[in-house]
């Protein structure tokens, strides 16, 4: 009878490049055999270590432990004999992987489906986190605040922010900005209303803080509809016809709503201003379309 050479549980695991914790934690799952204790200690044999091989291996692409026991346990086993040859071993294999009426273990192909599926998820995520650091990583690189907002309204606050005349306008546009930080965060913003947020220009940057510094808490409506009827006449001020027809054939008028909607949510100040701005900001782009 062939002799077997008998392992120690840190023998295998260093063999297999794992821990004596996980060893012992496969043995509580069911996957891994637990060999009889010879004298005070588990004697490991060859056998052990080739099925943690395999459990390892299979972890690594990413199966789930759970799943892991039906895969191993629905592929055929090989006992090719003691007296054949290495050779012989592998003429075997190939011939067991090209039998014809070989039919695939219908649980083993669900268990590996959903693990494919799994992975792929987890790629598109990590693709998803690479460009998002890469966004963050220039943005750093070129001094700005690293936040969800797009590049072009973190310039517009902190230009705003640094121009303004008093600490009550300061503090406006700050509160404005915490707003507009969590709709982008929400994704609730859509990518159209970066025209909201004016590139550097010092006479639409006065305009812009004077609108800020209005005491707008204790406005009356009309007031409110003035200064809402300003915002927009002075959002399609800023754009020629076309690109204005242009941004009204993208925007998806459901988005403009929930934006507003959550401005007003959030924002006990806006609570009134933003349905006047909503409301007028919808019409001028269905005026925009039929044009």
């Amino acid at each position: 009878m062939m002799q077997t050479h008998c392992m120690r549980v840190a023998q295998i695991a260093r063999l297999t490049g794992t821990t004596v914790r996980t060893v012992r934690y496969y043995h509580r799952l069911g996957l891994l055999p637990v060999p009889a204790e010879r004298g005070g200690w588990r004697d490991y044999e060859l056998s052990h270590a080739a099925r943690l091989s395999r459990i390892r291996w299979l972890t690594r692409a990413g199966i789930p432990l759970e799943t892991i026991a039906r895969v191993l346990d629905a592929e055929p086993a090989t006992d090719p004999g003691d007296e054949a040859d290495d050779e012989n071993l592998e003429q075997d294999a190939r011939a067991r992987d090209r039998t014809d009426d070989a039919a695939p273990a219908p649980e083993v192909v669900t268990d590996l489906s959903a693990a494919l599926r799994a992975v792929e998820g987890r790629l598109a995520e990590v693709a998803r986190q690479r460009d998002m650091l890469a966004g963050l990583l220039q943005r750093a690189e070129e001094g700005l605040t690293v936040c969800p907002m797009s590049a072009r309204m973190v310039a517009f606050f902190d230009r705003l922010e640094r121009a303004a005349p008093d600490e009550r306008t300061r503090s406006a546009v700050r509160h404005d900005r915490d707003v507009v930080d969590l709709a982008c965060y929400c994704g609730r913003m859509p990518p159209e209303a970066e025209d909201l947020f004016p590139e550097p220009d010092k006479t639409e940057d006065a305009a812009t803080l004077v609108g800020y510094g209005r005491d707008l808490d204790a406005a009356t409506q009309g007031e409110l509809t003035e200064h809402a009827d300003w915002v927009v006449s002075r959002l399609e001020g800023r754009l020629t016809p076309d690109r204005a027809q242009r941004l009204a054939r993208q925007t998806d008028i459901g988005a403009v709503r929930s934006l507003y909607r959550l401005i007003a949510d959030v924002d006990p100040r806006s609570a009134r201003l933003a349905p006047l701005v909503e409301q007028r900001l919808v019409r001028t782009i269905e005026r925009w379309r039929s044009v």
